[in-house]
């Protein structure tokens, strides 16, 4: 099954974190590169940004005891908004909503996830479409969205000490065309997040 960008946010033991996972059939040549306190998907061949402008994004922003994760730019103005004081709630329906869907060919919906304490927050707006809940992070427990085919939030199982463990667990999950993946974990003592990225090729 093909669902293509993956969101997930979670909870293992005391850590929270955020995941996601590339799967493309049009732009397989991508990778995910840790840029200071974000991760950035980004091209292999500068030529197919010329095809496509929102294949180069950071998919995951860290800051303080927040992580965001998102499959476009949506995440850098999520992160404006949460640093400005508003609640993650509010910052996901407000940016979700001004950005509306990609308008590439596929009409792409814009997904969003933030994690703070035990709670969490997952975002999805489509052409059609546009849900905005809240989850309470229990141990073990962790919720996904996709752009395609899973565009309502469910529980995923999944389970990782860490957050290299974590991305090379949602990169192998069973959905078609995985390219890459990567995570952001709290860390034990709970002072901010660890990042790490999983590149197959």
């Amino acid at each position: 099954m093909y669902v293509g960008r993956i969101v997930v946010v979670g909870r293992n033991g005391d850590r929270i974190w955020v995941a996601y996972r590339v799967s493309s059939r049009s732009f397989p040549r991508r990778k995910a590169v840790i840029w200071g306190q974000s991760v950035r998907i980004s091209p292999s061949d500068d030529k197919d940004l010329a095809n496509n402008p929102y294949i180069f994004y950071n998919c995951i922003r860290v800051w303080g005891d927040f992580a965001i994760v998102a499959n476009g730019n949506q995440s850098d103005i999520l992160l404006e908004k949460i640093q400005d004081g508003q609640r993650p709630i509010d910052a996901i329906v407000l940016t979700l909503l001004a950005q509306g869907f990609e308008r590439d060919e596929f009409d792409t919906p814009r997904l969003a996830g933030v994690v703070v304490g035990n709670n969490a927050w997952l975002g999805i707006v489509g052409k059609h479409e546009f849900h905005v809940k809240q989850f309470d992070l229990k141990n073990g427990s962790a919720f996904m969205v996709a752009t395609y085919g899973k565009t309502d939030f469910e529980p995923v199982c999944l389970s990782a000490e860490s957050a290299a463990e974590l991305a090379n667990c949602v990169f192998k999950l069973d959905f078609d065309n995985p390219i890459c993946a990567t995570a952001a974990m709290s860390f034990p003592n709970g002072q901010g997040f660890e990042l790490a990225v999983h590149n197959p090729t």
